[in-house]
């Protein structure tokens, strides 16, 4: 992704001095070995791009607004300043339409793409979720991305990876940007009930070896869902009466997509490393407790022989759902859709 590295030095450095900080020109040329005319031409070149750059006499230049929606070159600009210039150990591709992010990094790993990378795309146009269900993907305010990984794990070692990385994630979110978000078992982060994100694992599994691991991830950062419904969309229509973005958690103020993404990969990239090493259990058992949606609440659980009334009781050690039935019984599931305080 990070194919201007120059542009991306330059891009961090405007990112680190902030909304209302300068970079003196002499410091861009110098970080980049230009001339400072050169520098002119390149924020120009910028510009072009749609960002809008400031520049004061005496003072320097400024990055007046960073795009709102995802840009592949201020995305690669906040994962280098994340990583204070290191590489990030992950390769980034940015697709401005796909069928499915899922999809692609599995076309990707079946002609030898080395791993671990990461596919974005702007649009989706048959993007997925759990049990084939469709994934409103329209462009404008969300992430749609999927990682791809090649664990060589067995099979066993894999429950709970999803669930992993939705704490994670969730931690991320809300130690980095103070959103109380929370993950609904098996696989959502949640506020007050409406759906923040989903995530879909698929794996390939040859003989008793986890070959291929792909962990696809719809966030639905900035929007108004209720716009959602408009249009010939019914994906739209549907996520319009279940689905909320981080925009409304953060009431109402716009978040910058392309740091969050670039949160996303670094969180998405280490908590792999994490679960493969097998530095997990403690911190699980830690996360799970503080961000669990359902402990304690009672629930509905439709499954492939019928629904499970009771109430959470946390998770066994395999990462299945404890339900706490009314004869006092404890009951576990493994896969399932749970229903709790009117969301599904």
């Amino acid at each position: 992704m990070d194919r201007m590295p120059e542009t991306t030095t330059m891009l961090s450095a405007l990112l680190e001095a902030g909304p209302n900080g300068y970079v003196s020109g002499e410091e861009l040329a110098q970080q980049l070995g230009v001339s400072r005319v050169s520098v002119w031409a390149r924020l120009q070149k910028l510009q072009a791009e749609g960002l809008t750059c400031t520049a004061v006499r005496g003072r320097g230049y400024r990055l007046s607004a960073e795009p709102t929606v995802l840009h592949p070159a201020v995305l690669a600009a906040y994962i280098r300043l994340r990583q204070r210039g290191k590489l990030p150990g992950i390769n980034v591709i940015f697709l401005p339409e796909v069928d499915s992010t899922n999809l692609e990094a599995e076309r990707r790993l079946a002609a030898g793409a080395a791993t671990p990378f990461v596919v974005f795309a702007a649009r989706q146009t048959a993007g997925r979720g759990r049990l084939g269900r469709a994934w409103h993907s329209a462009e404008g305010g969300g992430l749609y991305m999927s990682f791809a990984f090649q664990p060589r794990l067995p099979p066993a070692r894999m429950p709970k990876y999803t669930l992993w990385m939705a704490l994670r994630l969730c931690h991320m979110l809300n130690e980095n940007y103070k959103l109380p978000v929370r993950v609904k078992w098996p696989n959502d982060l949640v506020f007050e009930g409406r759906k923040l994100a989903g995530l879909l694992t698929e794996a390939r599994i040859d003989a008793d070896l986890m070959r291929d691991l792909v962990c696809g991830l719809g966030l639905n950062v900035n929007g108004d869902p209720a716009k959602w419904a408009g249009g010939r969309s019914a994906t739209g229509a549907v996520a319009a009466k279940v689905a909320g973005t981080l925009q409304q958690v953060n009431g109402g103020r716009l978040l910058p997509i392309n740091a969050v993404a670039a949160d996303v990969v670094l969180t998405g990239k280490t908590a792999f490393t994490d679960f493969i090493a097998g530095r997990t259990e403690a911190e699980f058992n830690e996360l799970w407790t503080r961000y669990d949606a359902l402990r304690g609440n009672p629930v509905a659980v439709t499954l492939m022989d019928g629904t499970i009334k009771g109430r959470a009781a946390g998770l066994d050690a395999s990462g299945a759902l404890k339900i706490s039935l009314p004869d006092g019984s404890i009951r576990t599931v493994q896969s399932g859709d749970v229903s709790l305080g009117g969301y599904g």
